[in-house]
């Protein structure tokens, strides 16, 4: 989780901006909310860059047009993500065409925005940083569809992206086209691998090891004798720098119609070790439900875990049925421990805890 700190009300001077900087002492990005804050010195710039270029981490959102502007153009906004104030939100214009979990999507009328409304349990600061997100693994080179504005009405938030007409998940891909299963689950290896050697900034994205430390910190489930042998685990997992999904599936790559492959749903991007996303991926493959696996990418499980094999067989080397498996056993402890934070974010279903257990509390 990302530390909000509310900035004072009024213009934002060198003094004030010290004092900010003397809070952020933590391990995690800050978010600095300018809610209040109707103008910012240039001595309080000042005081921001040092900070961020001493390693300080954090993003500043909730910005008014006057203080974005003094970012922009003092040059400050190249090494700070800075994040405007909502505008209102007006959905007149779009169409709904699909819903998720989280939010639903509409398409705007002239074809050149898709929109996401998210609900009221995913928070305005949760959506900032979605946008952040996106901005920032557009600087580093990794494809992605360009974010745009950030809305909101009562506990609605919205944000807008570039729509990419006829754009097809890879799952949608190999549903319609079954014969390209093992296509397309390499090039959604060699994609995870390419993200998983890339250096990720750390001053704007978290770790994620932290996240799911403080998943199991949280986690009602497990007895106290069980959150430390899955703490023992956490501990032991090598440091990272390099980016990770957050949310590693076939249905978070999109293929437009001129062949360009782009990352979609951001909001967990971060840094830390690539069994982390990896394990997603197979938790998704081989410890689903049917119901679910169609749900979520119109394949069944046997589908799923063809493809898991070609996966692994491309982004691990592993050519063999042994040598897959030995990929497996190394997944499977970072499988359990994603359980764990998918199961504090969402809820925990049937059998997840057990298999939780059985893997890192033996």
């Amino acid at each position: 989780m990302n530390d909000r700190i509310l900035c004072p009300a009024g213009i934002l001077d060198a003094g004030a901006a010290g004092c900010l900087v003397a809070r952020m002492k933590g391990p995690e990005p800050y978010v600095l909310d300018f809610s209040d804050v109707d103008a910012i010195h240039f001595a309080a710039l000042r005081k921001l860059l040092e900070a961020r270029r001493q390693g300080c981490r954090f993003s500043v959102i909730n910005a008014s047009d006057a203080v974005v502007d003094r970012f922009t153009d003092s040059g400050v906004g190249e090494f700070i993500d800075v994040c405007r104030r909502p505008r209102p939100l007006d959905a007149s214009q779009y169409e709904e065409f699909g819903a998720s979990y989280l939010s639903k999507s509409y398409n705007s009328a002239d074809g050149d925005a898709m929109m996401k409304i998210y609900g009221a349990n995913v928070s305005r600061e949760a959506v900032a940083r979605e946008k952040a997100v996106a901005r920032a693994v557009l600087r580093f080179g990794l494809p992605t569809p360009l974010v745009g504005t950030l809305y909101a009405d009562g506990d609605r938030t919205a944000l807008d992206f570039e729509r990419i007409p006829g754009k097809r998940s890879f799952s949608r891909i190999i549903s319609e086209e079954p014969q390209r299963l093992e296509e397309i689950s390499r090039c959604f290896a060699r994609m995870c691998r390419h993200l998983h050697e890339t250096p990720c900034d750390t001053a704007l994205f978290g770790d994620r090891v932290l996240a799911h430390r403080q998943a199991v910190l949280l986690c009602r489930e497990l007895s106290e004798e069980e959150k430390a042998a899955v703490l023992r685990f956490v501990d032991g997992i090598p440091a990272a720098t390099t980016c990770v999904h957050g949310d590693l599936q076939m249905s978070n790559v999109i293929r437009t119609p001129e062949g360009e492959d782009l990352w979609i749903d951001l909001g967990d991007f971060g840094y830390g070790h690539p069994l982390l996303d990896v394990a997603m991926w197979y938790f998704l493959t081989k410890l689903n439900t049917e119901e679910r696996a169609r749900d979520l990418f119109h394949l069944g499980l046997d589908e799923l875990a063809r493809a898991w094999d070609f996966f692994a067989e491309e982004y691990a080397d592993a050519p063999s049925p042994a040598d897959r498996q030995a990929f497996v056993r190394q997944v499977l402890p970072y499988a359990a421990l994603h359980m764990i934070y998918l199961g504090v974010s969402y809820g925990f279903q049937p059998g997840m805890v057990e298999f939780v257990k059985s893997i890192l509390c033996p």
